[in-house]
């Protein structure tokens, strides 16, 4: 990412070319609804935020001597909103999993990495949806609009 004075950014641009602005400006004003639309034209200093989508392959090391939670397994995108309740969901197994005499810490990883999966999925669905309208679901909605 080339900020406005052509320095190179990885992850976040804190000073996009105004040419970008503007065009996103446009753009919002077409596609979004006008409350939307109006946030984006009064943003002062908009900035650029790269997306990653993280999800590790293991929740549980050294036989659940270490074991990871919330957003160490999976970061979600942020417009999911959905980080806090991956952490309290994980919470609440690690809870449950260590109130048992004999902890099936395979089972719990399983528990876990699912949630975390489905998590990552969805936000990037509903990134594909919102940004080019590839919604897994557009045919079929398309075809019941017809």
């Amino acid at each position: 990412m080339t900020d406005k004075d052509g320095k190179t950014h990885p992850w976040t641009n804190h000073a996009p070319p105004e040419s970008l602005i503007d065009k996103q400006r446009k753009y919002a004003k077409e596609v979004l609804p006008p409350q939307f639309a109006e946030l984006i034209e009064l943003t002062e200093k908009p900035f650029i935020q790269a997306i990653a989508d993280v999800l590790s392959p293991h929740c549980v090391f050294y036989d659940g001597r270490v074991v990871l939670c919330g957003d160490a397994v999976a970061e979600f995108r942020p417009h999911t909103a959905a980080s806090t309740s991956q952490a309290a969901f994980h919470a609440l197994k690690l809870d449950e999993y260590l109130r048992q005499t004999e902890v099936e810490w395979r089972e719990f990883e399983d528990e876990v990495l699912e949630y975390a999966r489905n998590g990552v999925e969805h936000g990037i669905k509903l990134g594909n949806w919102s940004q080019f309208q590839k919604h897994p679901m557009s045919n079929r909605l398309a075809m019941a609009d017809s």
